[in-house]
């Protein structure tokens, strides 16, 4: 199948509204994480994590999210979703800013 990719530069308004849609689903999916959620449950809410670390057998990935608040607010905020893995379901999770106003 033939499919062809447009690469075009986001204006600072579509960056910023991205990141408070962005915003929006790390507050919907961390609401749904729980002990015993599957990892590919988490990786169909969120897509592929920032980051994967491998330690004593528990897979850690980490979501991260920058939104630009303005400089009224505070400048930038990151929010971040960091959830451990262990026999292929959660057995951790944590997060950074996630209750942080997205407006």
């Amino acid at each position: 199948s033939n499919f062809c990719v447009i690469l075009k530069e986001n204006t600072k308004e579509e960056e910023n509204n991205m990141g408070m849609l962005k915003g929006a689903k790390f507050q919907e999916v961390y609401s749904k994480l729980d002990l015993g959620v599957p990892k590919q449950t988490v990786l169909d809410m969120l897509g592929e994590p920032d980051s994967k670390r491998l330690v004593d057998g528990i897979e850690k990935y980490t979501w991260v999210s920058r939104e630009f608040k303005g400089l009224v607010r505070g400048g930038s905020i990151e929010r971040k979703i960091i959830v451990e893995f262990k026999d292929g379901v959660i057995c951790g999770y944590d997060g950074e800013n996630i209750k942080a106003s997205i407006w």
